[in-house]
């Protein structure tokens, strides 16, 4: 099949982008979004860059080359007319040779917009900064409604002990009230987890993000300098051995040193100590990758991946909770994972998915070994079973499964519910398994289901189709600039 160079006009392109901006490799502006044009009072095309925006992140000079180079980054750059940061990546466009900046601004409350001279209509369908802000609506709304709802069931508390001649009318109110007041805090909860889990992710990728980057700096010079410290070393021990082919026993001095510093030890030990550093900063480095792809704070839209590089990140930042310990032995992982092709998703937050359920098996796990002398723990082995399979429909299978205790029948319809935990307070929020299920079955058109029996471990599917229609403007093939008619 062959692919088509797809464009858009610059007024489509403005309704997709409106607050972006196009510099050339003078690192002049050839092209702004109509909204930022609109709230500066001077004509900005063909000015410079640093005249109106300054780049706070990520640290680096205001440098065409390097723009390039920094395209999978996440940027912060302040429009200096009036101080509101924008949030976006930069994206090269080879053709023309000019950098765009796609973006939108960093609002966290909604009294921000009119100070910038903002209104929602500015911002583009797509531009999930809408829904947040939708969602701080929806949150005092519902807050408000709340206020005026509980006063009202107060009055009427007090209407009824004075009026008990018509206490069954009264009654009938109050139960409409309460069920009123029951189905604003169930919106209320809902609107809360959903914020909640936007600030976890949001502050999670950036520190997960900001770690695997620090990290990385040193661990590279430290491995990419291992191999000549090897050399060297080895180089050194090689000179010795060329002296002590020589005859130089008789110089005592040269004895005596050689005896105290035990040579012959020194030669053996000395390319093991360097062999286990090499160990150990491959090891570093796994890890950063591993944060880098659980992270994936530059892939907030949907992109084909590989599940399972997912999982595997997932299990190794879950590591130190796998291995034994003084109070409890080892968790084995069996992966037994099928031939999939690449699955397009949202790959951070089906990371996140892969967190939660594995987390809570090692808890259950965990709950399960508390619960039995140490000779039956011994004697069962804990364990956590992860398949994939591709199914015929296109659909993509995850199962993963614990030999823990189980789920009572009781509260097995509950466990998707917002708040629900099972786990004693301050070790659970009861949000994972909602948000999971939000993830898999709202943003990905999947399933999430639970199968599990008392004494016989739980076992998680979930079900997500290989390819999801995306939003119009989430998946642009290509982009082509675009000049600003004048």
């Amino acid at each position: 099949m062959i692919l088509t160079q797809l464009s858009l006009s610059f007024d489509s392109f403005a309704k997709a982008f409106p607050f972006h901006f196009v510099i050339n490799r003078d690192l002049e502006i050839v092209q702004i979004g109509t909204v930022l044009q609109r709230i500066c009072p001077e004509e900005i095309i063909g000015k410079s860059l640093e005249q109106y925006f300054q780049i706070n992140r990520p640290n680096i000079p205001i440098d065409f080359d390097v723009f390039i180079k920094q395209s999978r980054a996440l940027f912060i750059v302040e429009f200096l007319h009036n101080g509101m940061q924008l949030k976006g990546q930069m994206v090269y466009q080879v053709e023309q040779d000019v950098v765009f900046f796609l973006g939108s601004p960093w609002i966290t409350d909604t009294n921000s917009l009119a100070p910038f001279g903002l209104k929602l209509k500015d911002f583009a369908i797509h531009d999930p900064i809408v829904d947040f802000i939708f969602l701080l609506q929806a949150k005092n709304t519902a807050l408000a409604d709340t206020e005026k709802l509980t006063a009202e069931l107060t009055q009427q508390q007090v209407e009824l002990k004075s009026a008990l001649q018509i206490k069954e009318n009264l009654a009938k109110i109050a139960k409409s009230q309460a069920e009123r007041l029951q189905k604003s805090l169930m919106e209320l909860q809902d609107a809360q987890a959903q914020l909640v889990q936007a600030e976890k992710m949001s502050s999670l990728g950036q520190m997960v993000a900001g770690i695997a980057h620090e990290i990385n700096n040193p661990i590279n010079f430290i491995y990419g300098n291992i191999n000549y410290v090897e050399e060297y070393a080895q180089d050194l021990l090689n000179l010795v051995k060329l002296y002590q082919k020589y005859n130089y026993n008789q110089i005592t001095e040269i004895q005596d040193y050689i005896k105290n510093i035990d040579l012959e030890y020194l030669t053996d030990d000395l390319p093991q100590i360097i062999n286990s550093i090499k160990i150990g900063a491959e090891r570093i480095t796994e890890i950063v990758l591993s944060l880098r792809n659980f992270s994936r704070l530059d892939e907030a839209e949907m992109k084909r991946v590989n599940i399972h590089e997912g999982i595997d990140s997932t299990l190794l930042l879950l590591q130190h909770r796998l291995k034994a310990q003084s109070n409890r032995s080892s968790i084995e992982i069996v992966k037994t994972y099928g031939n999939l092709p690449l699955v397009e998703c949202y790959p951070g937050q089906l990371n996140q998915v892969f967190m939660n359920i594995i987390s809570n098996a090692i808890d259950a796990l965990d709950s399960h070994n508390s619960q039995k002398s140490t000779e039956e723990s011994q004697a069962n082995q804990r364990k956590i079973s992860i398949a994939t399979e591709l199914l015929e429909s296109n659909f993509v299978l995850i199962r993963i499964a614990d030999n823990g205790s189980g789920i009572p029948e009781s509260i097995k319809s509950q466990i998707f519910d917002p708040f629900f935990t099972t786990k004693p307070v301050g070790k659970g929020t009861g949000l994972g398994l909602s948000i999971s299920y939000k993830i898999v079955v709202g943003k990905h058109k999947g399933q999430l289901s639970c199968v599990s029996q008392p004494d016989q471990g739980t076992e998680f599917w979930i079900k997500i189709p290989l390819s999801v229609d995306s939003q119009t403007g989430n998946n642009l093939e290509s982009l082509t600039y675009v000049m600003q008619e004048s």
